[in-house]
């Protein structure tokens, strides 16, 4: 997925980018082990595995591919719980079931249908959701990456 690049100047607003990134990364760790673990002031620690790892252009154009509906839906998503909560945005990721669970009615039916939706796009698009994580870890960590990656990106957008 795609960082978002929304202010960060006030606290809510800081809060709410935080729990965004926390949601986006770990959706799709819902059936991986690479799944993102919350910690610390900016809340995000992936496990190292993924580091080693070369990834073919046709992996990036993969990744591209299921990333950009992703982000689209994160937006949608987080919208949507906003508009339900009156502006706050819990820290929520798909590979963390408890917390899932303890969502009221309609925002845990939105979160869950993200997870679904992010899941089932990285798999249409011929990945399986652990290497799409380990693309995201390496875009995320590697500026040479990113670049490439964004390349795909723009290309795809046309």
């Amino acid at each position: 997925m795609l960082k978002s690049h929304l202010p960060v100047a006030f606290y809510p607003n800081r809060m709410l980018l935080r729990s965004l990134v926390i949601l986006g990364f770990s959706s799709v760790g819902l059936l991986s082990g690479l799944a993102p673990d919350v910690s610390g002031r900016f809340g995000i620690v992936f496990n190292t595995a993924a580091y080693a790892q070369e990834f073919s252009d046709s992996d990036i154009a993969k990744f591209a591919r299921a990333a950009f509906p992703i982000e689209i839906e994160r937006r949608k998503t987080e919208q949507k719980i906003r508009a339900m909560t009156g502006g706050n945005v819990p820290e929520i990721g798909c590979d963390r079931q408890e917390d899932i669970s303890n969502l009221s009615g309609d925002i845990r039916s939105a979160v869950v249908d993200f997870c679904k939706f992010s899941a089932d796009k990285i798999r249409e698009n011929g990945l399986e959701v652990g290497r799409f994580n380990a693309i995201k870890i390496k875009y995320s960590s590697d500026l040479a990456f990113k670049k490439r990656v964004n390349q795909e990106l723009r290309r795809l957008r046309g």
